[in-house]
């Protein structure tokens, strides 16, 4: 290319990178606004109830001992009274401040793993797979509400989830340019594998397998196996592990699953379950065009001032077998806990790390490939896809179908009239529990009821939740429901 044109034709490619990235940035952003119709639920209100009554060391107290070891879970739970009560401002608005600042969290956790997966990429394609990776997760979520806008139900697992995939691009980016960990980078790596692991009951064991897997991979790409690094990550795992199996809580609630602790049925049904939920994965058409899109920027990557390693197809390989054997995992130990099929809100923290595993995978497997596929491609009738303004611009229409028809945007076609309604009615009825001075208090039911906001509304048993825990927090002596209108 002449020198003159050059500058236009970088022009031109930076534009066709920008805009393509406006459509998932704006598909993400306009979910992520919803998080102002939510209102708390269920276990909301016994976080906020026990929090007024105790503050937040005797409520951690309480659930420890009762229900949960997940500290983690139990700290993040009462961030809305707390914030409700500091600001004085109202349970709801603390509420959807709260989600809004993870659904901001988990874009800037989504990125960060992105910049450092990709290192070569310039930063306005880091910018698009940023938004293709975050808006193909909540596209293909099994669940919307319990990834975004139900606080109680996302911080057991979205945190866990953004720690993993952190720990594991760190992991293959080692390995992948033959470096070693930093202390700092250890000590990053030990205090996140800790916050994750206590957050649920298997992302311990995830983390774990991680580390074992790399410590394998250095020891058969002769690197230099850091086992103290690796051993100090491990060890702060391990301690969070222990903190959230060793509740007492946790055998009250086991007492209660009268179908769990089937060993051989739990590894049948659990392997069944995981080949149920790989085949709803590769069905949502966002997540074979966040792979394209992954390795189509892998392959216009600039050349590394050294060839790859010859290992990188045994590494995405590898990959590719951690992932799946940490989703199995999963499946099989909330089968044999409980007897039940993945709840879908563990399945997105599934889904978030079977993703990500697999874009390293394709970006390791073109990388190796790349030379001959970008023979090929020039040569071929496709020759033309590799153009700067082409490239962004096919990646760019691919990714607007692929959202325009994921589960996401029908569920929110379907229900879009609904939202609002439903937030005006919660609004009311905080206001009726806040202002009335009756003891006992008949709420009406929710007449718009989507379910990308709420699950369940309150019942007409007074003594049950969530009727407990809201009557508790607004100070009643019991709520009931009753067909008035709002």
């Amino acid at each position: 290319m002449a020198s003159a044109t050059r500058p236009v034709a970088a022009r031109r490619a930076s534009l066709a990178w920008a805009l393509g990235s406006l459509f998932p940035a704006a598909f993400l952003f306009c979910l992520f606004a919803l998080t102002l119709l939510s209102a708390p639920e269920h276990d909301d209100f016994c976080f906020a109830d026990l929090h007024a009554r105790h503050g937040f060391v005797q409520t951690i107290s309480i659930f420890y001992q009762s229900l949960s070891g997940r500290i983690v879970v139990l700290i993040l739970g009462q961030l809305p009274p707390a914030i409700s009560a500091a600001t004085n401002v109202s349970l709801l608005s603390a509420y959807s401040l709260a989600l809004a600042a993870a659904a901001g969290l988990f874009l800037f956790g989504l990125a960060v793993a992105t910049v450092r997966a990709w290192p070569r990429a310039g930063a306005l394609q880091l910018a698009f797979l940023t938004f293709a990776f975050a808006s193909t997760v909540v596209s293909a979520t099994p669940n919307l509400r319990e990834l975004l806008y139900w606080l109680t139900g996302l911080i057991c697992y979205v945190p866990p989830a953004l720690l993993t995939i952190l720990i594991l691009g760190e992991c293959t980016r080692a390995l992948d340019t033959e470096t070693e960990f930093s202390w700092l980078l250890t000590i990053g790596m030990a205090l996140g594998g800790l916050v994750a692991a206590m957050c649920n009951e298997f992302t311990g064991v995830w983390l774990l397998l991680i580390l074992a897997a790399s410590l394998l991979a250095r020891h058969l790409f002769g690197q230099p196996r850091q086992i103290a690094h690796h051993g100090l990550i491990a060890v702060a795992i391990a301690v969070g592990f222990v903190v959230v199996v060793s509740a007492s809580g946790n055998s009250a609630r086991m007492e209660q699953l009268p179908n769990g602790g089937h060993l051989l049925q739990s590894l049948i049904n659990g392997l069944r379950d995981s080949l149920v939920g790989l085949g709803r994965f590769f069905r949502e058409p966002a997540i074979v065009v966040s792979l394209i899109a992954a390795g189509a920027i892998a392959l216009v990557e600039p050349e590394p001032a050294r060839p790859a390693q010859a290992n990188g197809k045994m590494l995405a390989l590898g990959i590719v077998a951690t992932c799946l054997a940490c989703c199995y995992f999963e499946y099989f130990t909330h089968r044999y806990a409980t007897g039940f099929r993945l709840v879908e809100r563990a399945q997105n923290q599934a889904l978030i790390l079977l993703l990500f595993g697999l874009m390293l995978s394709v970006r390791l497997l073109v990388r190796a490939h790349r030379t001959q596929l970008r023979e090929r491609l020039s040569a071929g009738r496709y020759r033309g896809l590799l153009d700067p303004v082409t490239l962004p611009t096919s990646l760019a229409l691919l990714m607007i179908a692929s959202l325009g028809f994921s589960s996401t945007s029908s569920l929110l076609r379907k229900q879009w009239q609904d939202l609002y309604p439903y937030w005006e009615e919660s609004v009311a009825r905080h206001v009726l529990l806040t202002t009335s001075i009756e003891p006992v208090i008949a709420v009406p039911w929710h007449k718009w009821t989507p379910s990308l906001l709420m699950t369940a509304d309150v019942t007409a048993n007074a003594d049950r939740l969530p009727n407990d825990c809201i009557a508790r927090y607004y100070r009643k002596s019991a709520i009931y429901v009753a067909d008035v209108p709002l």
